[in-house]
């Protein structure tokens, strides 16, 4: 019961988690001499930070990050202060970690570096896995909105257009011989830079197509809601965001507001290596998911 409340909620939550979509890189420029004009990069790439404030945790959480985009894959290397900036399952409450997203953020890898391990996994999978195993959800009251609000502020040199999101709905889950009803909901705030050939978004959670898909073999409706919402959303680069996302449960509130922000944008030669898992990294195994159909590695899904 704990570990689908945990994957719903975070569902809901503004997460340091990204996608990436095909990228073009700036022009060359053109000197008014006769020289041999520089060749742009090709990979985008951003510094950023993210704020967490979680009601009824004292401290607030701060995560510093650099991503960088190639193709299909982002590679975000990050690191983390505070009780709620943990988004890695392989570390503690702070230190570093480094994650590889891939197929719009549905496909995460988690790198420790100091342990060389690595632990890959699938939202979606492992909620289809919590239902095989005899969880069993309802689904009520589901929204998926977005709205236009106009041009926004300039953004490091950048104008901006400014969208909001809102998500929600009220799940009742059956597991054990026990009923829990769980009401979620979240408002985002989106400023996307217009003049940037490129996408690549460190602030992305669980809640465009990845979380379609994620609930899609649970809620169709929900899921269509949420397609339809993201085919609203402009194919840029968001260069601040907020939320506030609000999870009642047992009679409990938790309310938790995050503040995210780009401090600087590059184009940059990001080595392929990057997005790789490295030849000496093992796979190790997220707790509870041992046995699971993650195959002989215990819960981590095999590189492809």
């Amino acid at each position: 019961m704990r570990f689908v409340l945990r994957l719903v909620s975070a569902a809901f939550v503004l997460a340091p988690l990204s996608y990436i979509n095909a990228q073009t890189a700036p022009a060359p420029v053109t000197a008014p001499t006769p020289v041999v004009a520089a060749i742009a990069p090709k990979n985008l790439a951003m510094d950023f930070r993210t704020i967490v404030i979680t009601s009824g945790v004292p401290d607030t959480s701060v995560i510093q990050g650099h991503a960088v985009g190639s193709g299909d894959k982002t590679r975000m290397d990050l690191t983390m202060k505070g009780p709620g900036a943990q988004v890695s399952p392989l570390g503690g409450s702070g230190g570093e970690v480094s994650m590889i997203l891939s197929d719009n953020g549905t496909t995460m890898t988690y790198l420790d570096a100091k342990a060389s391990h690595y632990l890959r996994v699938r939202p979606a999978d492992m909620l289809a896995q919590a239902q095989r195993s005899g969880v069993k959800m309802g689904f009520s009251g589901t929204e998926a909105k977005v709205d236009n609000l106009g041009a926004g502020p300039t953004i490091l040199g950048h104008p901006t257009s400014h969208y909001r999101t809102g998500t929600g709905m009220t799940m009742t889950i059956n597991a054990m011989g026990q009923e829990q009803v769980v009401k979620i909901s979240s408002t985002s705030d989106y400023y996307f830079a217009d003049d940037i050939k490129g996408v690549v978004n460190p602030f992305a959670s669980l809640s465009g197509g990845d979380m379609a898909a994620m609930f899609g073999s649970s809620s169709k409706e929900f899921a269509d809601k949420m397609k339809a919402m993201q085919e609203k959303l402009p194919k840029r680069t968001p260069l601040r965001a907020s939320s506030t996302s609000t999870m009642i449960a047992q009679g409990q509130t938790r309310t938790t507001n995050t503040q995210a922000e780009v401090t600087s944008v590059q184009w940059v030669d990001a080595d392929p290596k990057l997005f790789e898992i490295p030849s000496t990294y093992t796979p190790v195994t997220l707790p509870g998911m041992a046995g699971s159909q993650g195959g002989a590695q215990g819960g981590a899904i095999p590189p492809r």
